[in-house]
C-alpha cells in the first residue's frame, strides 16, 4: 500500500530542507506529531534512529536509511509484521519555489487489515504534515 502527498512551497529548496530536516522541531510545526526524540547523537543522517509518537498511532522507532541533503530522506520502521517506509522529497522549482512530496509505503502480510483502520487517518495526517511544513518554510 502506498500513500503520497505533494505541495508546492514558496521557498527555496534549502529553506524547505532546513525545516523538514530539523526533526526535533516537528512537534511545534505539525499537529500530527507529539514527540520526536533522537536516539542517536546529532546531526541526523543515514543510520540515525528516531522515536516518533503521533496521536492515535502506536509509538515507534524509525531508522534513517537515506539522508541525501537537500533533496531526500527516508526512514523505515518494522513492527508487527509490517514494514513502513516514509519518504520526504524536496525538489527545486523555478523562481525560488520548491515541491515537497511525502510518501508512505507499507509492506507485509497484515497491511490489508491495517489499511482498513488507518487509510483515512494516514491520508489526513500526510495532508496536515505537508501544510505544516509549507507554513513553517514560508514563514521565514
Amino acid at each position: 500500500m502506498r500513500f503520497e502527498q505533494s505541495i508546492d512551497i514558496d521557498a527555496r529548496q534549502q529553506r524547505v530542507w532546513e525545516v523538514l530536516g530539523d526533526l526535533e522541531t516537528w512537534p511545534q510545526r505539525i499537529e500530527t506529531v507529539d514527540v520526536v526524540e533522537l536516539l542517536t547523537p546529532a546531526p541526523v543522517g543515514e543510520g540515525s534512529r528516531v522515536r516518533l509518537k503521533q496521536p492515535k498511532l502506536p509509538e515507534g522507532i524509525w531508522d534513517v536509511t537515506v539522508w541525501d541533503a537537500p533533496s531526500y530522506f527516508e526512514f523505515r520502521q518494522q513492527t508487527g509484521g509490517i514494514t513502513s517506509v516514509a519518504g520526504h522529497r524536496v525538489e527545486a522549482l523555478e523562481e525560488g519555489r520548491s515541491r515537497l512530496t511525502l510518501t508512505l509505503e507499507m509492506r507485509g502480510l497484515l497491511v490489508p487489515v491495517v489499511a482498513l483502520f488507518y487509510k483515512g487517518l494516514t491520508n489526513r495526517y500526510m495532508t496536515i504534515e505537508a501544510h505544516g511544513m509549507k507554513r513553517a518554510a514560508e514563514s521565514a
